[in-house]
């Protein structure tokens, strides 16, 4: 007799809140995919693989981290094979990444004759409740202001030792470049403003960002073609928001991330990292993290960021 996972799971009307964010796991990195922050909706997506027989339990020890070993499968059985063995057994490309398609199928799926609760959602009223709670809250997350807050949290951090363009905090430049390098270690004592800049749209969950960020040439160029995390380029300092990023000094020198509007006198408040505090010394490999603001002299202009939700 066939097994219960050799066919698609029973479908119905589908339960719970419509599509919130895409889920990564922390390999994702190397792919361009910046790995999801832990979440509740992660908890009720683990309680609907389990009741659909692809993740064991209970669901008391289930943790709110998309690991790998979640996305993949963590060994040969059916009951560990993760979200990757829910897609494979209804025909979802296994990447074990979760995006619309996959949320969807979820949402709609029932368990599957010969499982604990045969023909239920597999998304139960506990998981439902903790999809609906995520949603609103995600849903009034300022994400441009969680860039900031990451910025203004490692205002004054400088190079240990002085111009090693490096660091050994946990926090610091050198988790800026490895997290800027899909979790490896190539971009360690590299010029790194714009891996400082990376860091902070990581912290936003801001998409479609990846090792390119360290090129400020590159920068600009897919800025200009609208590509990656990208909406545009522009000049026009009526167009910028916080957490866009502003590139200084010519083609493939500096860049720095928007911290507010523009002043009456033309300055723009940025955040920039391998700079120097002050008007003295470089700007464009100063050793430290600090509050600037640049004026139209050495602006030569401004990618624009797309955030989550916009």
């Amino acid at each position: 007799m066939s097994k219960w996972w050799e066919h698609a799971s029973p479908g119905g009307p589908m339960v719970g809140p419509a599509f919130v964010r895409p889920l990564y796991p922390p390999d994702a990195a190397k792919k361009g995919r910046v790995p999801s922050p832990d979440g509740d909706d992660i908890l009720a997506v683990k309680r609907g693989v389990w009741r659909s027989g692809h993740w064991p339990g209970p669901a008391t020890s289930f943790d709110r981290a998309f690991s790998n070993a979640f996305s993949h499968g963590r060994g040969p059985n059916v009951s560990e094979n993760g979200l990757a063995g829910l897609q494979r057994q209804n025909s979802v490309d296994a990447t074990g990444w979760m995006g619309e398609t996959t949320y969807n199928l979820i949402r709609s799926a029932r368990i599957s004759d010969g499982l604990p609760g045969a023909g239920e959602p597999i998304l139960d009223a506990t998981a439902i409740d903790l999809l609906e709670r995520f949603a609103k809250q995600y849903a009034n997350t300022d994400w441009r202001q969680k860039s900031m807050q990451h910025m203004e949290a490692r205002l004054g951090y400088t190079e240990q030792p002085a111009n090693s363009n490096c660091d050994n905090r946990e926090d610091g430049i050198r988790a800026a470049q490895d997290a800027t390098a899909g979790g490896e270690a190539w971009l360690r004592y590299q010029p790194w403003c714009g891996c400082w800049c990376y860091y902070a749209l990581e912290a936003a969950e801001v998409q479609g960002i990846d090792s390119s960020l360290a090129s400020v040439g590159a920068i600009e160029d897919y800025a200009k073609q609208g590509a990656k995390c990208y909406r545009g380029w522009t000049t026009d300092r009526a167009k910028i928001k916080k957490g866009d990023l502003v590139v200084i000094g010519g083609y493939g020198v500096h860049v720095e991330m928007v911290r507010g509007k523009p002043q009456s006198d033309g300055g723009i408040p940025t955040y920039g990292g391998n700079t120097s505090p002050g008007t003295s010394g470089s700007q464009s490999n100063g050793g430290g993290a600090y509050k600037r603001v640049r004026y139209p002299s050495e602006v030569r202009g401004f990618a624009l960021v797309r955030f989550p939700e916009e």
